[in-house]
Parts: structure tokens; C-alpha cells; sequence
């Protein structure tokens, strides 16, 4: 025993409170079964009970299911020492003991002075009004831990000050509040570890925040290297604001529990910080509700610079308002509006934005974001407009942008913590995504390969995709983003960050020793493209036609040279072709111009129908003539010539072959057809096999809605009109995309073929074709005319074309489809829209969006009618048609898009 006795002293170790314990782990190395046996042979335990009374208690006592042995370590020395009678009688006592990896409730009072606590070392790292906070190290030899519990973790001490029960309240509160966000396992949200009383002392023990806390990161001299670069500290407040996002809204299936939270005590000091990670940590005064509730709340306490204006009336005697989670926005407003100081000018910033805040509220001096409940403060949009004047386009001005967003007095105003994650993370992905970019142009400006020019535009067309493109209107908003983009957002980062690496090893070194490289780029876009929803893919194709095919006028020449290692798509070859045929028409250019010629006697016309006729091949093929007349008083022989190349010109162009989503019939050539003063453009019919030409018939959308708006039953159904609506918007999309404008769009020139005539039952409007294509110049005084007379085309036309004289934008085209779709949307023809709007075409254009437009909000959804308005309004982020000598930037195609294309397709059903 006394072998036993010296061996177990050798183990003993100091605790904190200089009191003597036992680390487990050697203890029970030496415990063992023998060494007990041993001992005892020298006690005056007798021999016929010492495996009865000491060892079979001993080992029962200590076997539990997780295999530790649960004794108050202080006392073991004592145990082995213990008579027959202390032995049968120590079993009896039910003494608890702890485990530090299950630290939890309250110990029994009258044990608390045998506790021994095996925490080695301890330092105070912070404190507050109810508690102080200590850096602790556990013995390392006292508990195989693994990764329950870390040698070294922070814990919270709540001490109880003269008898008052307060420290008692706010510990059981933030105990009740962490064992509830435990659940969320969410990785920016304190995890609490365990808690105990020990000593009239309540503690909580949490993993130790290694750098500190906000607070101390933004006064601190210079930065960590975990937060090197700017997109660190963003992302680490993307993750910080969902975070409180799932306090706000919280939400656990698998214990069925719903609440809405509130923090009530945002600010840097309670914001941890472990790695290049933030924690959002103490909810002392954090409440949960049942969602059936709202989240108002009394304001209780607190007088940080962070509080919104709400919580306290300063000049009112310190009077307390109403909160809800808004104010935790606020706060969290407040904060952002540091981060993006210390971002733009440092520690340094960081102090001088404080002191531009001071400013005195009756008795007291006060550093707030405001200037008291409902008073902005101007001292803090001065200091936010100095940021953003100096940081125009990158992070910081961005940050500003959702910081005067969030800093809103009334507090239904602001917005959701969902929705600022969700800036927060596109703010995250812009960035990134932008020193990307940045390396793709420099190595650009060394090699402008086919193969780099479409890898780059790619990755743009993915940016336009998830709303990260800067398209020069109010940059930093993306309001075309979506919650697709936000589901995604690791996934993205994770590639990005793969594509901005392989760029930079590109940058390092001459391109053309990088093919293997340019592989592991294409196989980066591929990824973000496959990551894509459908409705962003679409958006993607969109932009990659615009920008792909719009910048390049060599691009056909460089694809048909073979000169690449990149496979492009069909479409792409198409567009690339049209743009080529377009540039060359452009130069009047007639040289195959007799390639398209027919003769005259090969083509049999069968119906007429105004402009348009219908016929047939003599061998047989249904077509479709459209005539362009000239007039016998322009019949000499040079204005013959010209026509003649002209109408060859666009036999040319309309005989390419073109994406389906044109929606435009093929052309097969023309004729000349001198009794008619007219040439004439001769198409392919898109005959269905159950069709013949004697039971074709064709009907225009401004026919069929004339002789259908009387007959509701004849109406196509809703669907079919999103459907029509949205693919007549798309076409025209696609049209310009390869410089093509139709410039005469109204509803005669939209034709669709079916065996039925009208009236026969609901006509089918799903496969419509534009037809009536004018590429003369408005003001040539040879201009083809199409399908309707002038006049009545008029109230199709942007009243500045019609009252200036304008060359032709794409928002005239854009006009003439507002008032297509809106005949569509409320199926009245346009004359009957029309009738007593009197008044300049202005003025008409302006009655119409006042008293005609609204109705599209009851007839066919909100959607529809902000797409019309667009239309009508040219409203597409860029200047007016009136206000620009130049053609219009590509961004008004975008605009286009996403304003209109987009808000179409959402609604019809496929």
C-alpha cells in the first residue's frame, strides 16, 4: 500500500485553486486490477472480502458506457486507504463527480468543497457587465478527448454579487439560448461545449476564438495574415450575417422547432474571431419567440455606439423604445460600415470615423450612427460618401452601397438579414470574380487567341448569369441575382477560386507554353456553367451571343481559319455567320447577288394576302412571297440596279441558317416581277407533315386578334399568350444580338400556319414567325414598305424616330414590341387601345402607359406589366434614345433580357 500510496502522489498535479488532483489517464494506467490485488494483500481488509467489498465496487463503479472513470480524483489517494466499514459505507454516499468533456448542471452544495476542477492554467481575456472571460487549459493527461473537447477552450464565469439572483437569470438565459442554437451546428454561431456551477460561480465553456474579437481586429496596428486580402474579410461577414440570418429565423427539422430570434447586442466585441473566421457570440440577451409571434420586443439595456436609432431616446430621458430583429440590422449595418473604413484606410480610418461621429444628445457625449430616433446622421453619410468616392467600383464601395441600404430610420424599411447575407455573398463572388477577370485581359493583351477571346467571354456570360456584372447600372445592387446563386455559394467560391489560380499561373509565364492550362480553364468555366440553373443558362446564352458574336466582326473569318483548340457550338457558327453576311450587306456589296436570283416562271402564287402571298414551287414546295414594291415612277434603269442588289442582299441574309429562336422563315431567293413594280422574297414554309398546301392556311396576329377580342371562347388560353409573348420578345433579343433590327414590328407582321381558319375553335399561337423585314434606311427615299401602310405603322414607332428622325436604336424595336405585347396581353387590337388617346405620338406613348398599361397587373400578372412598361418607358438603365447620337451599348440588350426577355419566360409554362 505504500508502494501504491508514493506512486499515486508522484501523479498529482496543482489545479488553479492550488489544490491537489489525480490526472485520469495515468491513474488509471496504474489502477490496474494486479496493482489494487497488491495493495490490499497489505491491509487488514480480510482476505474473503477484498474481491467482494474493494475491487468488484471499485471496477463497477468506474466501467461506464463511455469507458471513463467518473471519481472525484482528489479523494482517490483516500479510496485505496479506506477500512472494510469506509469502503462498504463510500459506495452509499452517491457522490457526484465530473468529467470535463460533461461538464453540466449545478453541483450539490455540500460537495462543491471536494470539487477539484483540472484546469492547469487560466488567464482573464475580457470581461463584461455580468462576468468576466478566462483563456483555460485543461490537464492533458486527465481525459482522452479527442474531438469532444480541446485542451485549451474559453470560459465565461457569471458571478453573483451581493445576493443578487440577476447573474443566475442571465446565465440560465444564455444557457437556455446556446443549448437551442446548438442545434444548428452552424459554423459562425459560439458553440457551447458545456456549464457548470462550481463554488456560487455559474460558468459556460465555448472552443477558444484564437485572434481575438472584431473589436480588437480593427484597432489592431496590422492585419492578421488570415485576412491578407480584402475578399477574406467579406467573405468572413457573409458567413457573420448568416449567422444571425438563422437567429433571426430559426429553423431545426429533425426537433421540430420554429422561432424567430433576435441578438439585441450586435456590435465588434461580441464578435469572435478563430482563423479567418467570424463567431457571433453572447446572447445574454438574446431572446427566441414561437413564430406565430412577431419579433417586438421592449428594449431592455445596453448604451453601445451600435444601438439603433430606436432603443433609446437620449434627448427624452433615456426613455426605451420598441426593437425588433431590424435593429439587430442596424447593428449589423453599423459594423459593415467599420469593416469597409478599416478596408479603405486601416486602423487609422477606424478612429477618425469614430470621432466624425461624435456629437452631444442633452447631457452626454455619444458616438452613434445616428443623431437620435428618426434623425439620420450626416456625419456618417459624409464619412460613407468619402469611402465611396475614393473606392468607386471595388469592395469597399460596394459595402457602402448596402450600408446606406441597411442604415434606414424606419425600420420596416430594412432589409432582411437573409437579404444581406445574400449581398454579402454576391459582394464576395464579385470580387473574386473580378481579380479574375483582371487576368484574363492581361493575358489577353499578351495573346488574343480565339481560344482565350471565348474562354473570357464565358466567364463573362457567367457573371451576367448569377447578377455579378457590373452592366453600369447602379453597380453593386445585382438585382439579378437570385436564390439559386445563394444555395450555390461555396460550390462557386470553391471554382473560382480554382479559375483565378490556374489564371495566375497563366499570367506567370509566355501562353503559348500553357495549353495544359487553358484545358484546366475550360474545365473551370465548365463547372460554373454546369453549377447553372436552366433560367441562368439562358441568361448566360443570351449575354455569350450578344458579347461573343457583337464585339467581333472578324470573329466568322477567325472561326472558319480552324485556328483553335476550343470546339464551338453550332449556334455560335450561325450567329457568327449572319453578323458576317450582315457587315458585308452593310458595304453593299452585291457581288452574289445573282446566286439568290429565281425564275419567275419557277414560282406559282396561289392567295394573296395584302403585302404577302402564298404559293408553291412548281415542283411541288409550299412558299411564302413577300413583296417589296418600288414603284413605277422609280422604274429607270440605276434605281432598278440598286433595288435589284438590294432585294438580293436580303435574300442573302434571310437564306443563312438561323437559330430556332429567331423565329424567322428561310429564304430560298427572289424574283423580279415587273407587271407588279415589285420584287419579290421568296421563303420556305415550315410544312408539318399533316399539312398540305391546299389545307394550309395562314392568319396574322393583328387578324386574329381582331376578329377573336369579341369572343372570349375563341381566346387562346393564358398560357399559350405567355408562351407567344415570351418568345416574340426572345426573338427579337436574338435578332439583335447579330445586328439585325426588324425596324416595321407590329402585329401584321407576325404570321403563324395551321390548318384551321380563324373561327373554326381556339388557333393555336405557339409556333409564331416574324415576318416583314425592312433593312433600308428610314430615311432613303427608296425604302421598301411592308405589310401595312404607313400610317397604321405608325402607332407601332417610338415617337422620337417618328418626330426626329433618329438613326434606328434597338429600343425602337423594343417599343414597337411593348405595344405588340400588350395587344397580346389584354387581346384588343391596337386601334381599339388606341381609341381617344389623342395628342402627340408623346403624348399617346404617355396615355397609354398611364391608363392602358395598368390593366396588364390584373389581366396577366405583375411581371408582364413591368416588362410592357420597360418597353414603352425604353426604361433599361441607359440613357433614351433622344438623349444619345450613338448607337446604343450592348448593356441595353442585357437590360433587354433580363428586364423583359426574363420576366416573360418566368411565367409561361413549357
Amino acid at each position: 500500500m505504500d508502494q501504491l500510496r508514493s506512486n499515486i502522489r508522484t501523479l498529482r498535479c496543482k489545479s488553479i485553486s492550488r489544490r491537489y488532483f489525480v490526472p485520469e489517464l495515468p491513474f488509471r494506467t496504474l489502477m490496474t486490477e494486479a496493482t489494487i490485488r497488491s495493495a490490499l494483500a497489505d491491509t487488514s481488509v480480510p482476505v474473503y472480502q477484498r474481491e467482494e467489498v474493494v475491487i468488484s465496487k471499485f471496477i463497477e463503479m468506474g466501467q461506464l458506457e463511455d469507458g471513463k472513470l467518473p471519481f472525484q480524483l482528489n479523494t482517490l489517494i483516500t479510496i485505496v486507504e479506506l477500512s472494510m466499514e469506509e469502503a462498504e459505507s463510500f459506495h452509499e454516499k452517491q457522490w457526484e463527480f465530473i468529467a470535463p468533456a460533461f461538464i453540466r448542471g449545478t453541483l450539490h452544495r455540500k460537495f462543491e468543497e471536494d470539487i477539484i476542477l483540472p484546469f492547469v492554467e487560466e488567464s482573464n481575456i475580457g470581461g463584461g457587465a455580468f462576468g468576466d472571460i478566462y483563456e483555460t487549459i485543461l490537464n492533458p493527461d486527465h481525459q482522452e478527448l479527442g474531438d469532444m473537447f480541446p485542451q485549451k477552450f474559453a470560459r465565461k464565469e457569471f458571478t453573483i454579487r451581493h445576493g443578487s439572483d440577476r447573474s443566475i437569470l442571465n446565465h440560465q438565459k444564455e444557457l437556455m439560448n446556446l443549448a437551442i442554437l446548438n442545434h444548428l451546428k452552424h459554423p459562425n454561431i459560439v458553440e457551447l461545449l458545456g456549464s457548470y456551477t462550481w463554488n456560487a460561480k455559474h460558468s459556460l465553456l465555448f472552443p477558444l476564438a484564437d485572434t481575438g474579437n472584431l473589436h480588437q481586429f480593427l484597432n489592431a496596428e496590422n492585419r492578421s495574415a488570415q485576412f491578407e486580402t480584402d475578399e477574406t474579410i467579406v467573405i468572413a461577414l457573409a458567413a457573420l450575417s448568416s449567422a444571425v440570418q438563422h437567429v433571426h429565423d430559426f429553423s431545426e427539422r429533425k426537433i421540430d422547432l420554429d422561432l424567430i430570434g433576435c441578438h439585441h447586442d450586435l456590435r465588434p466585441r461580441n464578435i469572435l474571431i478563430s482563423g479567418a473566421t467570424f463567431i457571433l457570440a453572447d446572447f445574454g440577451l438574446s431572446t427566441f419567440k414561437p413564430r406565430s409571434q412577431n419579433s417586438e420586443t421592449p428594449f431592455k439595456n445596453g448604451t453601445d455606439d451600435y444601438l439603433a436609432p430606436e432603443c433609446l431616446d437620449l434627448n427624452n430621458g433615456l426613455k426605451k423604445g420598441t426593437v425588433h430583429r431590424s435593429s439587430d440590422i442596424w447593428s449589423l449595418g453599423c459594423i459593415i460600415a467599420e469593416i469597409a473604413t478599416y478596408i479603405a484606410f486601416g486602423r487609422q480610418g477606424v478612429k477618425e470615423f469614430l470621432e466624425a461621429r461624435k456629437h452631444k444628445a442633452g447631457n452626454w457625449e455619444v458616438y452613434y450612427f445616428h443623431n437620435g430616433p428618426g434623425n439620420p446622421s450626416g456625419s456618417v453619410e459624409e464619412w460613407l460618401s468619402r469611402i465611396e468616392s475614393l473606392s468607386s467600383g471595388n469592395t469597399c464601395a460596394l459595402l457602402v452601397r448596402l450600408v446606406r441600404n441597411i442604415l434606414c430610420i424606419d425600420q420596416a424599411a430594412r432589409p432582411r438579414a437573409r437579404e444581406v447575407t445574400f449581398r454579402l455573398r454576391l459582394i464576395a463572388l464579385y470580387d473574386v470574380a473580378t481579380d479574375a477577370d483582371l487576368l484574363f485581359r492581361k493575358i489577353r493583351d499578351a495573346d488574343n487567341s480565339l481560344d482565350l477571346l471565348i474562354e473570357h467571354t464565358r466567364f463573362m456570360s457567367w457573371r451576367h448569369a448569377i447578377g455579378i456584372l457590373d452592366s453600369g447600372e447602379k453597380p453593386g445592387l445585382f438585382a439579378n441575382s437570385s436564390d439559386e446563386t445563394m444555395s450555390k455559394f461555396d460550390i462557386y467560391l470553391s471554382c473560382l477560386k480554382r479559375l483565378r489560380g490556374d489564371l495566375k499561373a497563366g499570367h506567370a509565364r509566355p501562353w503559348k507554353t500553357q495549353y495544359l492550362e487553358l484545358s484546366r480553364i475550360v474545365k473551370a468555366n465548365d463547372e460554373l456553367h454546369n453549377i447553372l440553373s436552366q433560367e441562368q443558362k439562358q441568361k448566360y446564352r443570351e449575354y455569350l451571343n450578344i458579347y461573343m458574336i457583337g464585339e467581333n466582326d472578324e470573329l466568322f473569318e477567325r472561326i472558319e481559319s480552324g485556328n483553335s483548340n476550343v470546339t464551338l457550338n453550332n449556334d455560335i457558327r450561325m450567329r457568327a455567320n449572319i453578323k458576317h453576311i450582315n457587315t458585308i450587306l452593310a458595304k453593299d456589296d452585291g457581288s452574289n447577288s445573282r446566286r439568290m436570283l429565281l425564275e419567275l416562271s419557277a414560282v406559282e402564287q396561289q392567295q394573296s394576302f395584302g403585302e404577302y402571298s402564298l404559293g408553291r414551287f412548281h415542283d411541288g414546295g409550299p412558299i411564302w412571297v413577300e413583296w417589296r414594291k418600288y414603284g413605277k415612277h422609280n422604274a429607270d434603269e440605276q434605281t432598278l440596279k440598286t433595288l435589284y442588289k438590294r432585294a438580293a442582299g436580303i435574300a442573302e441574309l434571310l437564306s443563312q441558317d438561323k437559330p430556332e429562336q429567331f423565329r424567322t422563315l428561310k429564304c430560298t431567293g427572289f424574283f423580279h416581277e415587273p407587271v407588279k413594280a415589285a420584287f419579290g422574297i421568296v421563303f420556305e414554309i415550315p410544312l408539318r407533315v399533316e399539312y398540305d398546301i391546299n389545307s394550309l392556311r395562314l392568319v396574322s396576329l393583328d387578324k386574329l386578334i381582331a376578329q377573336t377580342a369579341d369572343k372570349y371562347s375563341l381566346w387562346p388560353d393564358l398560357d399559350d399568350r405567355f408562351w407567344l409573348a415570351s418568345t416574340l420578345a426572345a426573338s427579337i433579343l436574338q435578332l439583335h444580338t447579330v445586328g439585325w433590327f426588324h425596324k416595321g414590328l407590329n402585329a401584321s407582321n407576325i404570321v403563324f400556319f395551321s390548318k384551321e381558319s380563324v373561327g373554326q375553335g381556339r388557333q393555336s399561337v405557339r409556333e409564331p414567325f416574324l415576318v416583314g423585314f425592312n433593312h433600308s434606311r428610314p430615311d432613303d427615299p427608296l425604302a421598301f414598305t411592308s405589310g401595312v401602310s404607313d400610317t397604321a405603322l405608325r402607332d407601332y414607332q417610338h415617337p422620337t424616330y417618328i418626330e426626329e428622325g433618329q438613326g434606328f436604336q434597338p429600343e425602337f424595336d423594343y417599343y414597337s414590341m411593348g405595344i405588340v405585347l400588350l395587344e397580346i396581353g389584354c387581346w384588343q387590337p391596337l386601334s381599339k387601345l388606341m381609341k381617344r388617346l389623342t395628342g402627340s405620338y408623346e403624348e399617346r406613348r404617355r396615355k397609354l402607359l398611364e391608363e392602358r398599361v395598368p390593366q396588364l397587373k390584373v389581366l396577366m400578372g405583375r411581371d408582364y406589366y413591368e416588362a410592357v412598361r420597360c418597353c414603352l418607358k425604353s426604361d433599361f438603365g441607359d440613357p433614351g434614345p433622344s438623349e444619345r447620337n450613338e448607337g446604343a451599348p450592348k448593356r441595353v440588350l442585357l437590360q433587354f433580357g433580363e428586364r423583359v426577355v426574363a420576366r416573360l419566360r418566368k411565367n409561361f409554362v413549357q
